[in-house]
């Protein structure tokens, strides 16, 4: 069975090794540097935009509501249109420029350090209202258990715990307070209150330690992660006090 992959993976491999020779021999370019310059490079004009953010977002959480990973899904489209931009502002920042100077908004630690906090949703503020202002136990036991995971932006438990998975009345809030943060640390870092990112982290890296490392080294960075998160909590409470409600409605009725 091993054996039968031979011909074909020959195949495959002589038949791309041609065409890219030919390319080459024609533009003077390989197939990677083609798609680079034909497709790749002008969506990175696009993407330090605030509406290429807030696509991005929105289509993240709409995979997430219907249980499918959305940042895997995007993962591709992400990692080839933002990392490099993050690239090009660390670059300039160890080269001597500020962080304040570098020139990209947009890039993948803006999202992982300012708007998903705790994983997509900002989880980490859906918690802390849980455990500030619910009382059902179902929901007292599920922010205990998410706390520690979602402290490292892993949020798998509430989202199929809770639910928040096909949960209509989380729908919104789960939606809606991702883009408003998009919003908000658009404007904090493009009119200068915040330095922009000029550092790659783990994605699992907390809140608070990877708003400071994120932006070179910068307390401002911490004090839009805290804003973000005091926001979101606020935006949070009444959704979760009426999805308590509804769970309790239906305990009842059985």
């Amino acid at each position: 069975k091993s054996l039968n992959a031979l011909l074909p993976a020959a195949v495959i491999l002589s038949t791309a090794g041609l065409c890219n020779a030919l390319i080459v021999h024609f533009s003077g370019q390989s197939i990677h540097e083609l798609v680079f310059s034909t497709i790749q490079e002008p969506l990175q004009g696009l993407s330090n935009t605030v509406g290429s953010a807030l696509i991005f977002t929105f289509l993240n959480h709409l995979l997430w509501f219907f249980g499918l990973h959305g940042t895997n899904i995007l993962g591709p489209i992400m990692e080839s249109v933002y990392l490099p931009l993050i690239q090009e502002n660390q670059h300039l920042f160890s080269q001597g420029m500020s962080a304040f100077e570098v020139p990209y908004i947009v890039t993948k630690p803006f999202f992982d350090s300012y708007v998903f906090m705790g994983g997509s949703g900002t989880t980490l503020a859906l918690l802390a209202g849980i455990l500030i202002a619910v009382k059902s136990k179902h929901y007292k036991t599920i922010g205990k258990v998410s706390l520690a995971p979602g402290l490292f932006n892993i949020n798998e438990p509430v989202l199929f715990g809770l639910p928040i998975v096909l949960n209509p009345i989380m729908f919104i809030p789960f939606i809606l307070i991702p883009l408003i943060l998009t919003i908000t640390s658009y404007i904090a870092l493009a009119s200068g209150l915040v330095p922009k990112t000029v550092a790659i982290l783990p994605w699992t890296t907390p809140p608070i330690v990877s708003g400071y490392l994120v932006t070179g080294g910068s307390v401002r960075g911490v004090f839009l992660q805290i804003f973000n998160l005091v926001l979101a909590t606020l935006l949070y409470l009444p959704f979760i006090k009426a999805a308590e409600r509804s769970a309790l409605h239906q305990t009842e009725n059985k």
